[in-house]
């Protein structure tokens, strides 16, 4: 029998709310930042941190780990990653969430399938930086995905969303985001490691 991801994940997400309101009143985009991480022996973490355009926290959120059974690892087959990093964790992120951001990226495929579940676009930013060896990103079972460039970065949608594309290219004026695309990543990398300290021991 398999067991229900989502109940797990939205009973275990931790919440880390931040008081920036008068912050978030000067500025006119907020951008939410998705992050699941597979660790071999703890399974799946997620972590999800919304900025606004001066690269500030507005609300940040992470789950406990995910660990698959084996009889799940055998009945989704290829598919497991991308069900249980968009689907399942990103998911219950975003659902957990009170703000709600004008776009979401990702830095891993994988958790692009949220985007048959939520009507924010969401598109994968490619970091160009490999995970380290103890958390590392989950790779996804599907192959077609639409590939452009925007914001400065090689990116990816869904394909059955295509039109997300132009989205993300005029979500900014000029083009040109006024904060580091990446580098929030790092700070949820880091946060997922001291939320769970197992981890840095692999």
């Amino acid at each position: 029998m398999l067991l229900c991801l989502g109940i797990d994940c939205l009973d275990s997400l931790s919440q880390f709310k931040i008081g920036m309101q008068e912050s978030a009143r000067k500025v006119t985009k907020n951008i939410g930042f998705l992050t699941v991480r597979h660790h071999e022996m703890h399974g799946f973490f997620g972590g999800y941190l919304i900025v606004n355009e001066l690269a500030r926290p507005l609300e940040f959120h992470c789950t406990l780990p995910i660990l698959p059974t084996r009889a799940q690892q055998i009945l989704y087959g290829n598919t497991l990653n991308d069900f249980v990093c968009g689907e399942q964790i990103a998911r219950a992120l975003v659902t957990k969430a009170k703000t709600i951001p004008d776009a979401l990226l990702a830095d891993s495929l994988a958790v692009l399938t949220l985007r048959h579940m939520h009507s924010v676009p969401i598109g994968f930013i490619d970091t160009l930086q490999a995970g380290d060896s103890g958390m590392n990103r989950p790779a996804s079972g599907r192959t077609e995905y639409r590939r452009f460039k925007a914001l400065g970065h090689p990116m990816a949608v869904l394909p059955e969303y295509e039109s997300d594309c132009g989205f993300f290219s005029n979500l900014f004026a000029q083009g040109k985001p006024p904060l580091d695309l990446l580098e929030p990543f790092g700070r949820i990398e880091e946060a997922l490691q001291e939320a769970h300290p197992a981890t840095k021991a692999a």
